[in-house]
């Protein structure tokens, strides 16, 4: 008997060693040790055609940059670029007269598109990428997005009581402290109780380099200098990435860009422990299949998207696809 209680002491003390160790361990464990890695659970699946109807008009469409948001009946909407490619005369990537609108109460399947949110058909012929949010001190949905001002892509904001129906102000966010080619909304409520717009520019502080940079604003009327939040010194004229977002996930913050310069469907994801900092050399996590991918919430699944192509040449898909998320726990 004494011999079993000697070995079950022995035993105990070998496994507090062994907890203490771990939990020495797990305080010098790296960022990126530290990290879930998100991953495509099963097929990215298309959701809608990007052609209205067929008999809509002659062209093929396409899709590019959007967002995915839920109303307060629970219905979910999609608003994005949504456009023919262009017609004798006109340009890509300058002939965006569309910005497409879609509802579904089931996130992969039964999706009914209504009328375009925004029509610059007659007009500038030309709206980017939006993203929209419910605004809860005005009780109103807001949408930020690229439009034509005065000759110039300048980002604006767009109010709207029921997702239907949008009030354009026809005034540039920051005009004089963005460089024109900033681009690519993603917004959410911050910690300091301010809503977070993150956009891809260049030229912040006078670096040109690709960079994802965050706006800081209480009313969507009057807003802070842009900071930049990552910077990659990869260019010296024009950013090269697009479509930033950002989560955050059990205390580490992700942030996800494409990287569509260099591959049309790669998604970057950088992790960071300071929502304010991200490290592109150091803490790269993975590469995600996508373009110009939103992550969200529906019915107590989280989704991944992508879009596109905006270019012929690829084949046969150019609408929306989504794929379950999933969340891999390291060891």
């Amino acid at each position: 008997m004494k011999y079993i209680y000697t070995s079950i002491a022995l035993l105990l003390i070998v496994s507090c060693q062994k907890v203490q160790k771990d939990n020495t361990g797990d305080n010098e464990l790296s960022i990126l040790q530290k990290a879930d890695i998100p991953y495509l659970k099963g097929e990215s699946r298309k959701i809608f055609d990007a052609k209205p109807s067929e008999d809509f008009d002659n062209y093929q469409w396409f899709t590019n940059d959007h967002c995915f948001v839920t109303d307060h009946n629970g219905q979910l909407h999609w608003f994005g670029i949504n456009n023919p490619y262009p017609p004798e005369g006109k340009e890509l990537y300058r002939y965006h007269p569309y910005l497409g609108h879609l509802v579904s109460d089931a996130a992969e399947k039964n999706w009914k598109r209504l009328p375009f949110a925004l029509d610059e058909s007659k007009g500038t012929e030309y709206l980017g990428a939006p993203f929209v949010i419910w605004h809860e001190e005005s009780e109103r949905w807001v949408m930020v997005v690229e439009t034509l001002l005065e000759g110039t892509r300048r980002l604006e904001v767009c109010w709207s009581q029921d997702l239907l129906d949008w009030e354009r102000t026809n005034k540039a966010i920051l005009p004089d402290k963005l460089w024109i080619s900033s681009r690519d909304p993603h917004i959410m409520k911050g910690e300091d109780g301010k809503y977070w717009i993150h956009i891809v520019s260049t030229g912040n502080e006078g670096i040109k380099q690709s960079q994802v940079l965050r706006i800081r604003t209480k009313d969507f009327e009057s807003f802070e200098d842009p900071e930049t939040i990552l910077g990659i010194n990869d260019n010296n004229f024009a950013t090269l990435i697009e479509s930033p977002g950002l989560l955050e996930r059990n205390g580490l913050w992700y942030l996800l860009f494409t990287y569509a310069h260099r591959r049309y469907t790669e998604t970057i994801v950088v992790v960071s422990d300071d929502p304010n900092h991200f490290d592109y050399e150091k803490n790269t996590l993975t590469t995600l299949f996508g373009h110009a991918a939103k992550i969200f919430s529906y019915k107590g699944k989280s989704y991944i998207s992508s879009c596109g192509p905006e270019d012929r040449h690829y084949f046969s898909h150019q609408s929306v696809s989504i794929a379950e998320l999933g969340w891999l726990k390291q060891q």
